[in-house]
């Protein structure tokens, strides 16, 4: 079976995608990833062969009205209208650039990543049936009618339905309604991937002081999440703790001066999310997904307030804490981490979480399922 993979965002769409194409491959198929340029060594350091589709890097899509760029503002709906012109405008070209070499290659199946609106796009140019994997709780439902309504704008049609979702989070914490687009799938287990790194004695050595990683995303840059970023270490540095600053290769020269219980750099996540006994990030999904399948209590101050919105069941079952834009200042930041760091019950909580994540069908136990989709035939997924 050839399968098509479909990824739209960076690092923090791909690496969640890594673990299923690995499985294909160790079950004897091809795969091809099609994903952002700058995004593509994280496909290509697993081992998965890339194309780059589009060309262009997710930041430099911008929205341009009256000859002033509309900017990402404060406002949800408007920033909807927004990242659903940005995001179709991406489907389109992702769709256009990809649509000679897929047609060449003649893929079975297209496995679409959160958001990838190319998939279901090229699902019908190529009569073949598509896949969606899906964070299950990270996908707004105004950026998604916002996107769909700008496809339909540019000549696109209804999309069609996939054959199925996989569903990365676990339906305990899944807003059921609201302002997160809810829709039934199978789950698939979520496996922490990142490209690997040389292990140190370090990473395992028996600590005097708690563990806290800290995080604003893989794409933290000059032009987005630097200063969110700088807030948090400053924050967090006033803790007696040891702190993992985590972020892109040649970023953390720019954060400037470091305490003195701080490493910074592009960390091993699955090697030291597990010895961490707190998280303070920025609220992406495959953040949170990826320490909570670790069980590690996280602190969530969120880069955008739909962050918010979809970790508020996660909230209430006690294994995150959201503060708001209001609340995490450096005095209320320090007096949360403390909290968490003291009182067993959000680790309690976390632990819960992580097991459940345990019970949902691995890659690999989903590779008979999607051959079945791919050749029209009945075996379940998650089954022999």
């Amino acid at each position: 079976m050839r399968c098509l993979f479909v990824i739209e965002g960076g690092a923090g769409a791909v690496l969640p995608l890594v673990p299923l194409a690995q499985a294909l491959r160790s079950a004897g198929h091809e795969v091809i990833a099609a994903t952002h340029a700058e995004s593509m060594p994280s496909m290509l350091g697993a081992g998965i062969p890339a194309v780059a589709a589009p060309r262009k890097s997710p930041k430099d899509y911008r929205v341009v009205r009256d000859g002033q760029l509309v900017p990402l503002t404060g406002d949800k709906d408007e920033r909807a209208v927004v990242l659903g012109t940005i995001g179709a405008s991406i489907a389109v070209d992702s769709r256009r650039e990809l649509l000679d070499t897929a047609r060449q290659w003649r893929p079975d199946l297209i496995v679409g990543g959160p958001l990838a609106y190319a998939a279901p796009l090229l699902s019908v140019d190529l009569e073949i049936p598509y896949v969606a994997v899906e964070f299950g709780f990270a996908e707004p439902l105004n950026w998604h009618l916002a996107t769909v309504e700008e496809l339909a704008r540019q000549g696109f049609g209804e999309l069609p339905e996939p054959a199925c979702r996989l569903i990365l989070c676990p339906e305990s914490i899944r807003p059921a309604d609201g302002p997160i687009r809810y829709l039934p799938g199978q789950p698939l287990r979520y496996l922490p991937y990142s490209p690997a790194r040389a292990v140190e004695p370090w990473m395992y050595t028996k600590r005097r002081r708690p563990r806290v990683w800290v995080s604003a995303g893989s794409r933290v840059g000059d032009d987005y999440g630097l200063d969110h970023l700088r807030g948090l270490v400053d924050s967090a540095a006033k803790l007696d703790v040891e702190l993992l600053v985590a972020t892109p290769d040649g970023v953390s020269e720019r954060l400037g001066p470091l305490p003195d219980n701080a490493r910074v750099g592009w960390l091993p996540f699955d090697i030291l999310a597990p010895t961490c006994d707190l998280a303070v990030h920025h609220g992406g999904g495959s953040t949170v997904l990826g320490l909570a399948a670790h069980g590690v209590p996280q602190v969530v101050i969120p880069s955008l307030p739909e962050f918010g919105d979809y970790l508020l069941p996660m909230e209430r079952a006690g294994a995150v804490k959201v503060l708001s834009a209001e609340e995490s200042g450096p005095a209320d930041l320090l007096l949360t981490c403390k909290d968490m760091l003291s009182e067993t019950s959000y680790r309690n909580s976390a632990d819960r979480l992580r097991a459940e994540m345990l019970t949902a069908p691995t890659p690999s136990a989903v590779v008979n399922g999607l051959e079945a989709i791919a050749t029209r035939t009945d075996t379940p997924l998650g089954g022999d």
